[in-house]
C-alpha cells in the first residue's frame, strides 16, 4: 500500500511526515497490522504496528492503583477473581 494512513509524526531521522512514507503490510490479525515502513525522504526503513481499536491511555492514577494492589498481594488469589486462576479445560 502507498501511503501511511494512520501513521503520524515524523522520521526522527530526517523529519519528513509519515503520511509521505511507503507502507507495506506484513501481518495481519485481527484488529492488528504489523507494517513495513519507508520513509519517503531519507528512505530508513523500519517496522509499525498499527491498532485499529480505541485503546484507552494508562494515567498515573492506574500505575499507582496497580502498584499499590500488588504490594498489598501475598498471592494470585489476591489479585485475582476466583474464576480467573482455574486452568482451561483441555478438549
Amino acid at each position: 500500500m502507498n501511503g501511511a494512513e494512520g501513521l503520524t509524526g515524523s522520521c526522527k531521522v530526517c523529519g519528513t511526515t509519515l503520511r509521505r512514507a511507503f507502507v507495506r503490510e506484513v501481518r495481519h490479525y485481527e484488529e492488528t497490522r504489523l507494517l513495513e515502513v519507508i520513509c519517503g525522504g531519507c528512505e530508513r526503513q523500519f517496522m509499525a504496528i498499527q491498532v485499529e481499536l480505541a485503546i484507552d491511555a494508562l494515567r498515573v492514577e492506574d500505575v499507582t492503583e496497580a502498584a499499590e494492589q500488588l504490594a498489598r498481594a501475598r498471592s494470585l488469589s489476591d489479585l485475582f477473581p476466583p474464576g480467573d486462576l482455574d486452568p482451561p479445560d483441555a478438549a
